[in-house]
C-alpha cells in the first residue's frame, strides 16, 4: 500500500492546535494563579504624626532699629496701611526716652504742688485709676494673682496717658509750668526725628513674635520643602535665613484662613493622596481644636512619606506654634482587595485583573491596609469596577 506523505500544511496545523490549548490552560498549567474579587470597605484612618505648621506670613524686618514702640496689638486684625509700629532707628538713644519722663514726672509733681490746697476730684480719681492698675501690674508680674498681662499693660498705659491729657487740658497759669510743658514738648521733638511708622504692607493678623522659619517655610516654598528640611526643624535647627530672620524680624502679618501642615509619615503603614479633603486634623494639646484638611502634595524618600495638608479653617492660637504632634483621622469607602493581590512591579504597586489569560496589570494607589484587606484606588480613574476578579499569583 502507498504511504501517504506528511505535507507542511499538517505541522502548521498541529502548531496551531498546539498554541490555542496553550492559552487556555495557561493560567492553571504556568502560574497556578489563585483568585478574589474586588469589593466595597469602610474604613477608619488614624495617624499620629510629627508636623511642621507652615504659614502664609511675611516678615517686616529691619537692621536698624534701636528701638520698637507696638501701635497694633499683638493677635489683632490689620488693614493694608494700618500702623502697626513706631520704629526708632540707629542714633536713638534709650536716654533721649528717660528725660522724657523725668520731665514728665517734674510735672505731675508740679502739679500736685499746686493743687496742694485744691480738691480735683477728677484728677483724684485718675490718680487712683493708675495706681490700681500698677499695684495689678505688680501683682501680675509676681504672680500673686492670675490675669492677661497684654491687657493690664494696656489698660495702665491708657490710664497714664488720660491723666497726662487732664493735666495738660487743666494746666494753670504758672511759668515754670509753662517751662516744663515746652521742655516736654522739646523732648518729643528730639525722639520723632529718629521715629519711623511702619505699617502693613497686606491685611491680616499682626503679630511680634517672630521664630526665624518664617522666610523659609513659605506656601511659595512647598514644591521644594524636603523631608530633611522637615527634620531640622522638628530639631530646632537653623535653615538658610533662620538666624538672620530672628535677628531682624519686627513683625508679621498672617493669613489665618489659609495655611499648611507639612507631616513625617511611615510610608509603608500611611500614603495619602493628593486631592483627599476629608481628613480631620488636631495638634496635641489643642483637643478643642479640629481642623479640616485635603492633601496638597506627597513625596517617598525610602521608608519615609512627606505630606504636606492643605487648611482653611482660622488658624487661631496655632498661629504661635511651629511644630508638635498632629493626629489626623479620615472615613474611608471605597474598593478593596486582599493584600496577597497587591503586586509591586517595577516600583509601581498594583492588581492583576483577570481579563485575559494570565491577566492585566492596574497601576493602583493604596489608601490603607489592617494586614489582611487592603483599601485601593487605581490611578486611572474606572479602570478598577466592584466585582471585577483579580489574581493572586
Amino acid at each position: 500500500m502507498r504511504k501517504k506523505r506528511v505535507t507542511g500544511r499538517f505541522y502548521l496545523f498541529l502548531a496551531a492546535i498546539l498554541v490555542i490549548a496553550f492559552l487556555l490552560l495557561r493560567p492553571l498549567l504556568v502560574t497556578h494563579s489563585k483568585e478574589t474579587v474586588i469589593m466595597m470597605a469602610n474604613a477608619a484612618q488614624r495617624q499620629t504624626v510629627d508636623c511642621v505648621i507652615i504659614r502664609d506670613e511675611a516678615v517686616f524686618a529691619s537692621d536698624s532699629t534701636a528701638r520698637v514702640e507696638y501701635i497694633a496689638p499683638e493677635d489683632s486684625l490689620v488693614a493694608e496701611g494700618d500702623n502697626v509700629a513706631n520704629l526708632y532707628t540707629t542714633g536713638y538713644s534709650e536716654s533721649l526716652l528717660n528725660n522724657l519722663e523725668a520731665t514728665r514726672k517734674k510735672i505731675q509733681d508740679y502739679h500736685k504742688e499746686l493743687l496742694a490746697n485744691i480738691v480735683d476730684t477728677e484728677l483724684n480719681k485718675l490718680d487712683s485709676v493708675v495706681n490700681y492698675m500698677s499695684l495689678e501690674l505688680k501683682n501680675l508680674i509676681t504672680r500673686q494673682t492670675k490675669g492677661n498681662l497684654k491687657t493690664v499693660t494696656s489698660q495702665l498705659e491708657t490710664a497714664m496717658v488720660n491723666r497726662q491729657d487732664y493735666l495738660r487740658q487743666n494746666k494753670r497759669g504758672d511759668n515754670k509750668l509753662t517751662k516744663l510743658y515746652d521742655e516736654e514738648s522739646a523732648r518729643l521733638s528730639g525722639i520723632q526725628s529718629w521715629r519711623k511708622a511702619a505699617t502693613a504692607e497686606q491685611a491680616g493678623v499682626v503679630s511680634f513674635y517672630i521664630d526665624g522659619y518664617e522666610n523659609d517655610l513659605t506656601p511659595s516654598a512647598l514644591n521644594t520643602l524636603s523631608i530633611a528640611d522637615v527634620r531640622t526643624v522638628l530639631a530646632g535647627s537653623n535653615l538658610a535665613n533662620t538666624r538672620q530672620t530672628r535677628a531682624s524680624g519686627i513683625y508679621r502679618i498672617v493669613d489665618q484662613d489659609h495655611w499648611y501642615v507639612a507631616v513625617l509619615a511611615n510610608g509603608n503603614t500611611w500614603t495619602p493622596v493628593v486631592g483627599q479633603d476629608n481628613y480631620f486634623m488636631q495638634l496635641e494639646g489643642f483637643d478643642d481644636l479640629i481642623y479640616t484638611a485635603s492633601v496638597y502634595s506627597v513625596q517617598k524618600e525610602g521608608d519615609t512619606t512627606l505630606a504636606v495638608f492643605e487648611i482653611k479653617d482660622p488658624i487661631g492660637p496655632l498661629i504661635y506654634r511651629r511644630s508638635g504632634k498632629a493626629q489626623f483621622n479620615i472615613e474611608l469607602t471605597g474598593l478593596s482587595v486582599r493584600v496577597e493581590a497587591l503586586y509591586n512591579q517595577n516600583g509601581q504597586m498594583g492588581v492583576w485583573v483577570y481579563d485575559v489569560p494570565g491577566g492585566t496589570f492596574v497601576p493602583v494607589e493604596v489608601l490603607s491596609t489592617d494586614g489582611t484587606i487592603a483599601m485601593i484606588q487605581p490611578l486611572v480613574d474606572g479602570a478598577l469596577q466592584l466585582g471585577q476578579t483579580v489574581l493572586i499569583k
